[in-house]
């Protein structure tokens, strides 16, 4: 999900023109911020937790791997938000150099982590139960952290339905509202997703070859 929002900001950062402006800088500061919390999360209770089961320093590599990126990371979301708030001009070259300062390390990190997490690794060491109370402790942190009415309709056009046709696990209702009520909030904004509100793929945004 990630790789792909951050394809579509390289494939659209050149062209944004005028009153698309605000609407690009919405998106890419919300696909910032949920990446950002997303590690957060995961260094204050992901990884500490499966490290109590793993051993500790499991989970080591992954962090140093977020270091990595956050100073160029965090460079171009202070840039998105001076647009946001009109105290910085736009310029798409600028953005195309600030995400030429991370992206590649990013990427690699987020392909790196995958077999620190794999599923049959975490089920040999982690009972069902264990898994049912970190979703639950994760589940009520994200309600109280995030904003749903950006989160759900961002997780929707980052995400390629073909490649996972079940997710979002969410019921129905909530599906509805995310699609037909969040998303046409900042639709504006939303439209530059590398996906469509039901996960359709659209095509030229640098994503046509599978993304994590």
């Amino acid at each position: 999900m990630f790789i792909r929002g951050l394809n579509a900001v390289y494939a659209q950062a050149l062209t944004v023109k005028d009153d698309k402006i605000k609407a690009f800088a919405f998106f890419c500061n919300s696909l910032i911020t949920m990446i950002h919390h997303h590690h957060h999360m995961e260094e204050t209770m992901q990884f500490p937790f499966f490290e109590t089961k793993l051993g500790a320093g499991s989970m080591e590599h992954n962090v140093e791997q977020h270091h990595a990126f956050l100073g160029g990371f965090d460079d171009l979301g202070e840039y998105v938000k001076g647009v946001l708030a009109g105290t910085v001009i736009y310029d798409g070259n600028e953005v195309i150099a600030k995400l030429d300062t991370f992206a590649d390390t990013l990427v690699q990190h987020l392909h790196d982590e995958l077999p620190t997490l794999e599923s049959s690794k975490l089920r040999a060491m982690l009972t069902k139960k264990d898994l049912t109370d970190l979703e639950a402790s994760l589940g009520k942190r994200i309600l109280k952290e995030v904003s749903l009415t950006n989160v759900l309709p961002l997780g929707l056009v980052l995400h390629d339905k073909a490649s996972a046709p079940h997710f979002p696990p969410l019921p129905a209702p909530i599906l509805w509202i995310a699609r037909h009520v969040f998303y046409h909030l900042h639709g504006d904004a939303w439209a530059f997703g590398p996906c469509d509100v039901y996960g359709k793929l659209k095509p030229g945004l640098g994503n046509d070859t599978p993304a994590a």
